[in-house]
């Protein structure tokens, strides 16, 4: 149906085919890109700053959103900052990180980590304080120490809270990295693709960029958090599938 209104807008609508090309030439562009190995390459590249960015940015905000669920004193130091640059666009911080770090693929995957982070802490730190106080106390009238604590009790009860962190963290970091990707001057990745082809006005090429980064974004869901979640808090019973 969206594609039938894509393209009935394609022919009669007042852009014309250059600026607003129809269903059949996005899926020819795509189709070419991909048989020429081109849009392969670039997601690629895109592909491997992402997961190197996120990983860092998931490790760090689930570690300060756990610190600061656990520790009043880490809750007071930490909890003002990440209030602080929770809300502000990760890309504000682009021209800072292109000063400190340079241009290429280290500041992209810096700024990608950290602008993930966020959302990360947040949620993380939400998750544990919601953990029920009764069942830490359960666990510890029955000799459990801190690591099984943290194992058999906070972990499992802050992990819904902790896997929409990771979401939205992962959201957040697909539009820094296809921005910053455009800003860095990498040589390779779906942002610069689509930034090139703005400058000869091949918006199918665009397009078609877009639409792996959809793809892309719904494989992952799809992969890796569906069965993640499934494995774990559905198969706990803490959500219905």
């Amino acid at each position: 149906m969206a594609a039938t209104l894509w393209q009935a807008f394609a022919w009669w609508g007042p852009f014309s085919p250059k600026l607003f090309p129809g269903v059949d030439k996005i899926v020819s562009a795509f189709v070419r890109l991909m048989v020429t190995g081109i849009l392969p390459v670039h997601a690629f590249w895109t592909l491997v700053r992402l997961v190197v960015g996120f990983g860092l940015g998931a490790a760090l905000g689930v570690a300060v959103g756990m610190a600061m669920g656990r520790s009043r004193w880490a809750e007071d130091l930490l909890l003002p900052i990440v209030s602080v640059g929770n809300p502000i666009p990760g890309l504000a911080y682009a021209p800072l990180f292109v000063i400190w770090f340079g241009l290429g693929d280290v500041p992209a995957i810096l700024l990608v980590g950290f602008a993930a982070s966020f959302p990360v802490a947040v949620n993380t730190w939400t998750g544990v304080k919601t953990v029920k106080e009764i069942w830490i106390r359960a666990a510890r009238s029955m000799g459990a120490g801190e690591r099984q604590l943290f194992r058999k009790v906070v972990l499992p009860g802050a992990l819904p809270y902790l896997l929409t962190g990771l979401r939205l963290g992962l959201a957040r970091a697909w539009r820094v990295l296809i921005a910053v990707e455009m800003l860095t001057s990498v040589r390779l990745g779906l942002g610069w693709l689509i930034f090139g082809a703005r400058e000869f006005l091949n918006t199918d090429v665009m397009l078609a960029g877009i639409a792996v980064i959809g793809l892309v974004g719904l494989g992952l869901e799809k992969l890796v958090f569906e069965r993640l979640e499934r494995f774990t808090v559905v198969r706990w019973g803490m959500l219905t599938a």
